[in-house]
């Protein structure tokens, strides 16, 4: 699948200038997500720094392309030339906008298959409703019930590689006079915005545009 680096600065960026980074170095948290080594987790991720633990999560989502006529638990997403999804087997996702139920009743990825520009995943189940451009969100158990990981409060600012030991990752949480393309990253849910959709619902100095 091909791969490039992400910059603000290089081939196609993904802010309209250069935005603050976090100080203090931070590592990825592998205890509350699933990664497989040598994944890559795009720039752009909506990302949710904890600065006491000095960790971060984020936010995986991706766009429906396609889901199978015969088998609706075929799904089909997208692949940009600058991206990929970065979920993994026993993550447990849901339609944006419609989760709802209990967390043992989500379905999860039983097997993902990502070659040749392509990326398809089988789900443990149907989800009701999914259609092409809908947005797939991983959800966590919160209270039993099922939920998106939490409110982003940062934004990734380059590629990050998943390695097999400790994985430093940047984050801004500060796009300063500048604003993130929000159409050259993962899809960001309506939920995770603020009601004018141009900031981050949980930190509003991270801006979004969607200029391309």
């Amino acid at each position: 699948m091909k791969r490039k680096k992400h910059s603000f600065t290089g081939e196609r960026p993904i802010f309209t200038g250069s935005p603050s980074i976090v100080q203090g170095g931070f590592n990825l948290d592998v205890t509350k997500q699933r990664f497989n080594v040598g994944d890559t987790i795009p720039a752009g991720t909506l990302a949710i720094y904890d600065e006491q633990t000095r960790l971060v999560s984020v936010v995986k989502t991706a766009k429906v392309v396609e889901v199978d006529s015969d088998d609706k638990k075929i799904v089909r997403l997208l692949v940009d030339e600058f991206f990929a999804p970065c979920f993994a087997v026993g993550d447990k996702v849901a339609k944006a906008g419609a989760i709802s139920g209990t967390f043992a009743s989500a379905v999860s990825i039983s097997k993902i298959e990502a070659k040749n520009e392509k990326y398809i995943i089988t789900l443990s189940g149907e989800i009701t409703g999914l259609a092409k451009d809908d947005v797939l969100v991983e959800v966590v158990e919160k209270s039993s019930n099922a939920a998106e990981i939490g409110e982003a409060n940062a934004v990734t600012i380059y590629d990050v590689e998943v390695s097999e030991f400790e994985t430093g990752i940047d984050v801004s949480a500060d796009t300063m006079q500048y604003a993130m393309y929000e159409r050259r990253v993962p899809p960001i849910p309506a939920s995770q915005k603020d009601t004018t959709g141009k900031f981050l619902k949980a930190n509003p100095h991270v801006k979004l545009t969607q200029s391309f």
